[in-house]
C-alpha cells in the first residue's frame, strides 16, 4: 500500500497549448516548479506522488531528471492524471497514441497507476451512445496501459458526462475497468460517497481522497465527508490498494493543507 499527494494544490491548472490544434497533444498541466512542489509534499511526511500527464510530459525527453527529483526527494512516482474524451470516433486513435505515450514514460519511472478522468460532453447534450463509446474507448486506453504494467482506474469527474451515481451506474455496466473514486467528486455529483464505495469496492484499485466543506475541496478532516468510515470500511474488505490525497481548488494555503491532510492520516494509514 502506497500513499501519495497530488501535485496539483501547488498552482493552476491549465490545458497544454498543443491541444489547442492536436488532440494528441491535449493535457490537463499544472503551472509551478515541479521540483519544488515534489520537495514540499515530501518535507510534510508523503513518500509518493501524481502527476498530471502535462507535467510528466515535461520531461518526456529527459526523464532522468524527474528520477533524480524523486530520488533526492525520497518520493515515488505513484500515478499519473489524464483527462479522457474518449467520444469522438475519429480521435480516438490520437488520444490512445496519448495514453501510450504517457503509459510508456510513467512505467519507466516506477509509476504503478493511469487514472482516466472525464468523458466529454457535446454542446448538444450527452447522448445515449456516448456511455457505450466512453466504456469502448476506456477498454482500449485500459488494454495500452496494462501492456506497460499499470493499473488504469475510471474516475468519474465534474463537468464531465459521469458526474451523478446514476451516470456512474450507466457507465460501470458497461465496462469493467477499475474505479478510482474521488470521494469529494461524488459528493458534489450528488452521490452519497460510503454508499458508492460500498457498491463498487471490488472494482478499486486506487482512491483519491478529498474532503468538502461549503461547496469548496479542503484539507482532510476540515470537511463533512465520512474519510474515516470509508477508510475503515475498503480496510475491513482487505483493501490493498494504494491511496492519493489530492486537495485542488482549497483556497487556503497548500503547504498546510498538505500537512493537515497528512496529520489526519495518522493512525490511519500512517503508521
Amino acid at each position: 500500500m502506497k500513499l501519495g499527494y497530488m501535485t496539483n494544490a501547488f498552482g493552476l491548472l491549465v490545458g497544454s497549448g498543443g491541444g489547442v490544434t492536436s488532440v494528441k497533444d491535449i493535457r490537463y498541466e499544472t503551472i509551478c516548479d515541479d521540483s519544488e512542489v515534489i520537495k514540499r509534499i515530501a518535507g510534510h511526511g508523503f513518500k509518493s506522488i501524481e502527476l498530471f500527464d502535462g507535467n510528466l510530459e515535461r520531461f518526456v525527453s529527459d526523464p532522468d531528471k524527474l528520477k533524480k527529483i524523486l530520488i533526492d526527494n525520497n518520493v515515488s512516482l505513484l500515478g499519473v492524471y489524464v483527462g479522457a474524451n474518449y467520444i469522438y470516433r475519429d480521435a480516438l486513435e490520437d488520444e490512445l497514441w496519448h495514453i501510450e505515450r504517457t503509459a510508456k514514460i510513467a512505467s519507466s519511472l516506477g509509476a504503478s497507476h493511469v487514472v482516466l478522468g472525464g468523458g466529454a460532453v457535446r454542446a448538444s447534450g450527452i447522448k445515449d451512445e456516448d456511455y457505450d463509446l466512453l466504456a469502448k474507448g476506456l477498454d482500449n486506453a485500459r488494454e495500452v496501459v496494462q501492456k506497460h504494467g499499470l493499473v488504469a482506474s475510471y474516475h468519474p469527474h465534474l463537468g464531465s458526462m459521469v458526474e451523478t451515481p446514476e451516470q456512474i451506474d450507466k457507465l460501470f455496466a458497461l465496462t469493467s475497468i477499475p474505479f478510482c473514486p474521488d470521494i469529494a467528486h461524488i459528493a458534489v455529483g450528488g452521490g452519497d460517497p460510503l454508499e458508492i464505495v460500498k457498491k463498487y469496492y471490488d472494482r478499486i484499485k486506487y482512491v483519491h481522497l478529498k474532503d468538502l466543506m461549503n461547496g469548496e475541496f479542503c484539507p482532510l478532516g476540515e470537511g463533512e465527508l465520512p474519510l474515516g468510515e470509508i477508510i475503515q470500511f475498503l480496510q475491513k474488505k482487505n483493501y490493498r490498494g494504494d491511496w492519493l490525497v489530492e486537495i485542488d481548488g482549497y483556497s487556503g494555503d497548500p503547504d498546510e493543507a498538505c500537512q493537515i491532510s497528512f496529520d489526519f492520516l495518522k493512525d490511519k494509514l500512517v503508521n
